[in-house]
């Protein structure tokens, strides 16, 4: 449920046999990507999705499915990842009876199960490089045999793909085909990751606390303010999946009515404190972010003795209360 006021976020998708998809954001280059997957789904066109593993992008497909005039059509999802590489052919183009060991019956595919609707191939990048061919050669004619068999099945769908990876990189190795790659990409989409989109996590913190509230009929705990502060600074490595999942063991785990501080947060801040320059680098962090985030951090262990905390970050006691103040660490 986007808290915008956009026609992109007021749940303008239609259900379709999969729940319509609100997403929650006031980020403007996420409310760019929503709007050219929009447009892009009007005319049908092949979209790419890239982004980080909990950043959305299975909901961004079927967004695209929804404001598609296919709509009313079929979503098929296939996770390319999770098929052993010697099945995802039959898979992708369904066999026929005896077409190998073990295909006592025939099976269509996931192409034939998504005529008329859309296809999503979620992990594209981990096709094997001899499944890739035949792919292009179907996505360009619209048609193929099923494995095993001598029948033309012609199809017609939307094919929407997603990628955590720069393909680049695997075109220059020879590890995924450049034709397949302009195919599927027609137009691009690159999703955000949540560390950079700080001004959204308190409306997914307000959303998630009113859905599983909902879900699981226990009344919503409150975040103190420095709480609050804590989850926004957070960078969130797992991205939106891994919030929602942290609201969810909030709801279960507090006492009714309780008040969470920000000691009592369970998201293991010794490995955000306590990472790695590259980690640091990795998370986009400002120098007065991690400076933030060590002060409060040492100021914790030491239950707030300011004497003890000036002397491990080994600065005098009043330039430990300026850095204090600027930072609101009360």
């Amino acid at each position: 449920m986007a808290q915008n006021q956009t026609d992109l976020s007021r749940g303008t998708a239609v259900m379709t046999g999969i729940e319509p998809v609100k997403f929650i954001t006031e980020n403007p280059e996420m409310i760019q990507v929503l709007k050219l997957v929009k447009q892009t789904a009007r005319y049908g066109s092949s979209l790419m999705i890239r982004g980080e593993s909990g950043t959305g992008k299975d909901l961004l497909a079927k967004f695209y499915h929804n404001h598609s005039s296919r709509r009313s059509g079929s979503f098929i999802q296939v996770d390319c990842a999770s098929i052993p590489p010697d099945l995802i052919e039959s898979e992708l183009f369904g066999h026929e009876k005896g077409a190998f060991t073990g295909a006592y019956s025939q099976r269509i595919g996931r192409f034939e199960a998504a005529n008329s609707g859309t296809l999503f191939l979620d992990h594209v990048e981990e096709l094997p490089v001899q499944v890739q061919s035949k792919l292009s050669r179907v996505l360009q004619e619209n048609r193929f045999e099923r494995l095993g068999g001598n029948e033309i099945i012609t199809v017609d769908l939307q094919v929407v793909s997603s990628t955590r990876n720069n393909l680049d990189f695997l075109i220059r190795e020879g590890l995924f085909r450049e034709d397949l790659y302009f195919r599927l990409s027609v137009v691009p989409v690159a999703l955000p990751p949540l560390r950079v989109r700080k001004g959204d996590i308190p409306l997914l913190v307000k959303h998630f606390l009113e859905a599983f509230t909902r879900k699981h009929s226990r009344p919503a705990p409150r975040f103190s303010v420095q709480a609050l502060e804590i989850l926004c600074s957070y960078p969130w490595p797992g991205n939106v999946r891994e919030l929602e999942n942290f609201m969810e063991r909030v709801i279960i785990s507090y006492q009714d009515g309780k008040e969470i501080l920000s000691e009592e947060l369970p998201l293991h801040f010794d490995n955000v404190t306590e990472m790695s320059l590259d980690a640091f680098a990795d998370n986009h962090l400002t120098l007065q972010e991690i400076e933030k985030i060590y002060i409060r951090r040492v100021l914790y262990k030491v239950k707030g003795n300011k004497t003890k905390a000036a002397q491990i970050l080994g600065i005098n006691r009043k330039t430990l209360l300026e850095k204090r103040r600027r930072y609101d660490l009360n």
